[in-house]
């Protein structure tokens, strides 16, 4: 659950707005309360959707047929505007936690449990087919275990039966037709009802393969893997993942072939329900007023008070599972030390306008002469740094891009967003991006190791590595788990690894994050102790110093540079007038330069002393810095949906 920000709106039609939910491809998810105090989740369609001929119209009429799907295992829609500026729906807001959260956190669900799931989602199913309906997304993601049984949402992309549509979907619960490119259809239901339900017993789909493309083969092509369904559940569960649609049972005969379910009071092992009362606090807090409703408009992390237990989660260093993946305060003010750079006093920069909500991430390429950027906007453009003009808009995502790197040769574009997405485009601009769906949330951090052979990135917790090997295509990928992860750096040599994080369980509780920087070995596979705290936010940005014997981590509003030979304190705390949210060394390691909120600030890493005078000129918070490779220029993003390039000069 995320607070709102300034530009999120007060009201949708007559449900007032509290705080975000989530969000997806196809739109916004906001918590809402209706005009007699009842919570709904209202979601808001993506404005760049209703560009597609006919989207309103369509998006009318799935309405319509919504609105008379219910059941005990739905969350019903209870309210919709099609004809509004920004379409929304709304349904039942169901405080608990997805599957997919529920077996990541407390692990596969046992048979009795798992019946009672299948139960269920066969139900439910059952309730939208007679509607007239196809879910076509029936995903983990979008299956909720609930305190009283499962509830399944999402109506906001199920399409009217027998209409051609695109191929949205998650290839890991896509039926066979589905991958072919056919219409979505019941028996798809059923078949990704089938995969859901491996999941749930074993923590693993039944066709997973390292990548997108080969889990689609083997959708297409292979047997399930059923190793781990229980035996009793396991005809049913292969009846459904028949490759054939008319060889599977329909959700009536689906609950024949379960038999009778027996009632329980608490349906789920005790760690769900413990997550469920989890939700339910947090919940509670909301209402009680212990949080804020509207904020300043910055990115918090999405899970960090969504999944508290996931929080606590330790990374496991498991780089033996390899899977093969196809390539998307302020410092008191003195003169400037000598022989270090500094700005002038109305230092000179140029301000990059295309982007039209906030720029997330900045990088320069190895030669200097490119600066990428990523957009909220869902975009992640090229500037030529000599003329500070666009060069194109090489990637787009269905939604924010959060992150992006470019590879050692300059040749690739490594991109990730609230999609779950890894996306690579061409630098050159010529050829087609390619990309992997990495079965997860938003994409909230990446990290590219100096020897430009690995790729670090955060999809939903879970920080994957991915070797790459030449023009820097991904080729294999160890997963690793970890809590709520925000922030990702590689040290000069490559072997160690910086996680920021939000803090541990203890301290979600209380909603006064505690930030953490762990650090990985990742030669010798362990975790390096102790962990580098005293933070009072999460952190957002972490650098290691070009030698590699310090690294600098933002977090709330202060910097702390750490000596990594002790992994004691290098000096005191900077403390921000406003929120640090970016750290990032100069390539010589004689400057730190760190965000005050819309400032900029640089200072002489050997004392501490600032260097010329804090850069001003965003008007809205700075959310990432990038030093160009010659040292001279200094890239910033911001929250006003610009970047800037300033010009340094010895």
């Amino acid at each position: 659950m995320r607070p709102l920000s300034l530009t999120d709106p007060p009201w949708i039609g007559p449900y007032r707005t509290l705080a975000e939910l989530g969000r997806g491809g196809m739109g916004r998810v906001l918590l809402c309360s209706g005009p007699d105090g009842r919570l709904v989740a209202v979601k808001l369609v993506h404005a760049r959707l209703l560009s597609a001929p006919g989207y309103r119209d369509r998006f009318r009429a799935e309405v319509m047929a919504t609105r008379i799907v219910s059941g005990a295992y739905t969350a019903p829609v209870i309210g919709a505007d099609p004809d509004a500026p920004v379409p929304w729906l709304a349904s039942v807001y169901v405080p608990a936690p997805s599957l997919r959260e529920a077996v990541r956190a407390a692990g596969p669900l046992p048979e009795p449990a798992a019946r009672r799931l299948a139960a269920g989602l066969a139900a439910a199913l059952r309730d939208i087919h007679r509607a007239g309906l196809v879910h076509r997304d029936l995903t983990p993601g979008n299956v909720l275990l609930a305190a009283d049984g499962p509830k399944v949402i999402d109506f906001g992309i199920a399409s009217a039966d027998g209409m051609a549509g695109d191929a949205t979907g998650t290839p890991a619960f896509m039926s066979p037709e589905q991958a072919h490119g056919g219409p979505p259809t019941a028996a798809g239901d059923v078949f990704a009802l089938g995969s859901v339900l491996v999941l749930a017993c074993t923590g693993r789909g039944p066709f997973d393969g390292p990548g997108a493309m080969q889990t689609l083969y083997n959708v297409v092509h292979a047997e399930p893997e059923l190793g781990g369904v229980p035996g009793a559940l396991r005809p049913v569960v292969a009846a459904c993942l028949a490759k054939a649609p008319g060889d599977r049972p329909s959700p009536g005969r689906l609950l024949e072939l379960l038999g009778q379910v027996a009632p329980a009071a608490r349906p789920w092992p005790p760690a769900v329900h413990q997550l469920i009362d989890d939700r339910q606090a947090e919940l509670a807090r909301l209402l009680a007023g212990t949080q804020p409703t509207v904020v300043d408009p910055v990115r918090v992390p999405r899970r960090g008070r969504l999944l508290a237990v996931g929080a606590a989660l330790t990374v496991a260093l498991l780089l033996g599972l390899l899977i093969w993946t196809p390539w998307s305060g302020s410092a008191r003010k003195r003169a400037p030390h000598p022989a270090t750079p500094s700005v002038s006093p109305s230092p000179p920069n140029w301000t990059l306008r295309g982007h039209t909500s906030w720029v997330m991430a900045v990088a320069f390429s190895p030669d200097g002469k490119t600066l990428a950027t990523a957009g909220d906007d869902a975009t992640a453009r090229l500037w030529d740094v000599a003329t500070h003009t666009e060069r194109g808009t090489p990637d787009r995502h269905p939604d924010g891009v959060n992150s992006l790197v470019i590879s050692r040769d300059g040749t690739a574009l490594y991109t990730g967003g609230d999609d779950g997405y890894l996306r690579i485009f061409p630098m050159s601009g010529h050829g087609r991006p390619s990309g992997v769906n990495l079965d997860g949330g938003a994409i909230e951090a990446m990290a590219l190791a100096p020897s430009g052979n690995l790729l670090a990135l955060e999809p939903d917790g879970y920080i994957q590595l991915f070797p790459l090997a030449g023009k820097g295509m991904p080729t294999q990928a160890a997963r690793v788990q970890s809590g709520n992860v925000t922030a990702l750096a590689f040290s000069p040599d490559s072997r160690v690894l910086a996680i920021g994080t939000t803090g541990k369980e203890e301290d979600l509780d209380t909603h006064n994050t505690k930030g953490v920087v762990e650090l990985w070995d990742l030669t010798a596979k362990r975790h390096v102790t102790p962990d580098l705290t005293g933070y009072d936010g999460w952190i957002s940005s972490v650098a290691f110093s070009p030698g590699g014997r310090t690294l600098a981590a933002a977090g709330g509003d202060r910097v702390q540079v750490w000596d990594l030979t002790g992994h004691q304190p290098a000096g005191a705390s900077i403390h921000c007038r406003a929120t640090c949210r970016a750290v990032a060394f100069s390539p010589d390691g004689r400057l730190l330069a760190f965000s005050d909120g819309a400032d900029a600030r640089l200072l002489t890493v050997a004392d501490q002393r600032q260097s010329g005078p804090t850069i001003t000129g965003h008007t809205a918070g700075i959310t990432s810095l990038a030093f160009s490779p010659d040292g001279k220029l200094l890239a910033t993003g911001s929250y006003d949906d610009t970047a800037r390039i300033w010009q340094l000069h010895r």
